[in-house]
């Protein structure tokens, strides 16, 4: 059996200094693209793995980021953290996961010295630090980035949800007829809000009044934010109304809902009920779901770029993304 491979090995290999390889695999910013490319070749060829627990006792690091969200399991958290686990992953960082789930799991986690907080830094999905902790700060000044949460006090990536609202209202409004809305209704103040079915609503309904044709709100059907409770509302939905009618789910979820809900009562997809979701979670090419889609991947990417920047270059200014969504069309409309 050969000897380990060593990180002077690779140096040697890319016709560099040890120390050149320590920083392209630490990414570095003030390594030049070509030596970056060199190095990364020289660690491809030879099979490089630095020794982690040597490299995180004198770094000071755990290698590790916390990545805390609402739940787990449903389609765009799947998406997200795996978006997030690839990116953190080519920088030798593991992502672990802490789903809130409830009051109580979120009252474990205001203790500093809970386990997500053993680590380099956080990532919170869905979820404000300053709606969490008491403090409305991060526990131990841990180095945080937010998805889906615009707070100027950290970075963060969010979507355009209210452009997104927009889209799907003027696609619904060149086939004028009755429209209604699945919401969910998110106050400002809770754990666990974040605020973005309120903004797709806000841009739904800023079309229409700008069309002068107001949503009622009477309209706007609340639901809790379960797939039980989106298809309860649509039946009693299609219980009373006759005429076909327009209908915008704020989340794909609610579509999904919406369209096993149109099954059981021979409503038709794009004819008796013209449906569009909003997310474009894998399933929805299948059930042929006109949504919109957010650059789910694109977030998790953006987001975990945005930490391992702050991690090494923690006086960085701090960083805002907005993703842009788009309206895809398919035979739900």
């Amino acid at each position: 059996m050969g000897s380990k491979v060593t990180i002077k090995d690779v140096a040697r290999q890319a016709g560099v200094v040890p120390s050149t390889v320590s920083r392209v695999m630490s990414n570095h910013p003030d390594i030049a693209a070509e030596t970056r490319a060199r190095v990364q070749q020289a660690i491809q060829t030879l099979g490089y793995r630095p020794d982690r627990m040597a490299r995180s006792v004198r770094k000071g690091r755990t290698q590790s980021v916390s990545v805390l969200l609402p739940h787990a399991g449903s389609d765009f958290y799947n998406l997200l953290i795996n978006a997030i686990d690839t990116t953190l992953s080519d920088h030798d960082y593991d992502a672990a996961l802490f789903p809130l789930l409830s009051e109580r799991r979120l009252n474990r986690y205001r203790d500093p010295d809970a386990l997500p907080y053993q680590t380099d830094g956080l990532i919170f999905a869905s979820l404000d630090p300053d709606h969490l902790y008491p403090q409305g700060t991060v526990p131990l000044n841990i180095p945080a980035v937010l998805i889906d949460i615009h707070n100027p006090k950290y970075d963060h990536v969010v979507v355009n949800n209210v452009q997104g609202g927009r889209l799907a209202a003027g696609h619904l409004l060149e086939q004028p007829r009755d429209t209604y809305v699945i919401a969910v209704e998110e106050r400002h103040d809770t754990p666990f809000a974040s605020g973005v079915f309120r903004e797709r609503l806000a841009g739904f309904k800023a079309v229409y009044r700008e069309e002068g044709q107001n949503l009622p709100d009477a309209a706007v059907l609340d639901s809790e934010f379960t797939w039980e409770s989106a298809r309860a509302t649509v039946k009693r939905l299609l219980d009373q109304v006759k005429e076909p009618v327009n209908l915008f789910a704020t989340c794909d979820l609610f579509a999904q809902a919406a369209l096993d809900q149109m099954a059981l009562m021979n409503a038709r997809p794009g004819s008796d009920v013209r449906l569009i979701g909003f997310d474009d979670v894998p399933w929805a090419t299948e059930h042929g779901l006109t949504t919109i889609r957010q650059p789910i991947n694109r977030m998790g990417e953006v987001a975990a770029e945005m930490l391992l920047t702050r991690l090494n270059q923690p006086d960085h200014p701090l960083q805002s993304r907005l993703l842009e969504p788009a309206l895809v069309l398919r035979q739900t409309t």
